[in-house]
């Protein structure tokens, strides 16, 4: 293995840590101690990927854009391609909801301290930003004959608010708020909505 993927693989281990840290324990309580603990590595070898713990926390932003969006889109592209493209986006949201449970609490956190840290805000925005144009790309063959540019953005930040909204709700109440549910319903309303007019 070359020098250059040793690297990356120590520095993808070192930001699966600290995104496991985070989510356990969230980003101010946790330290770079706890990150090089969980990943099995020394501060020197932390210090050398990553200026700080700031530095580690926008890049698994960032990553999240990559990876995420592009498996996200993936997955809306193949649904849009089914002879049902509404149930299969439903159930591709409801894939998401999935994933969602475990990301959701760390994006609040993320949020909280975007008010104190200007660097992370505009990591967190352009995230949520790209977030909502890959929603607004992936329905556009289903909102283009209907609705506006802008109209389409609309819906798309309507989504992701459901979506992060939904899980929220789920996490708060568990025994009386199911995001897939909520989901399944909403789809079903969007169905009509987005139905060709005869």
């Amino acid at each position: 293995m070359s020098e250059a993927n040793k690297a990356q693989k120590k520095k993808a281990q070192l930001r699966e840590a600290a995104y496991r840290c985070f989510q356990k324990s969230g980003y101010y309580e946790t330290t770079v101690d706890d990150i090089c603990q969980k990943a099995q590595c020394s501060k020197g070898s932390f210090y050398y990927h990553y200026a700080s713990k700031q530095e580690v926390f926008i890049d698994i932003l960032q990553v999240w854009a990559r990876e995420v969006i592009s498996e996200m889109l993936k997955s809306f592209e193949d649904a849009l391609a089914n002879e049902t493209p509404i149930e299969a986006v439903t159930q591709a949201i409801q894939n998401e909801v999935r994933r969602g449970r475990a990301i959701v609490p760390l994006w609040l956190e993320f949020t909280i301290h975007a008010h104190r840290d200007e660097l992370v805000r505009n990591a967190l925005s352009k995230f949520f930003r790209r977030t909502r144009n890959a929603i607004s790309e992936m329905l556009e063959p289903l909102t283009r004959d209907r609705f506006s540019a802008e109209e389409s953005e609309g819906i798309a930040a309507g989504i992701f608010g459901m979506y992060t909204g939904l899980i929220m709700q789920e996490l708060a109440d568990p025994e009386t708020a199911d995001a897939s549910e909520s989901v399944a319903r909403i789809m079903r309303v969007m169905s009509i909505l987005l139905a060709p007019i005869a």
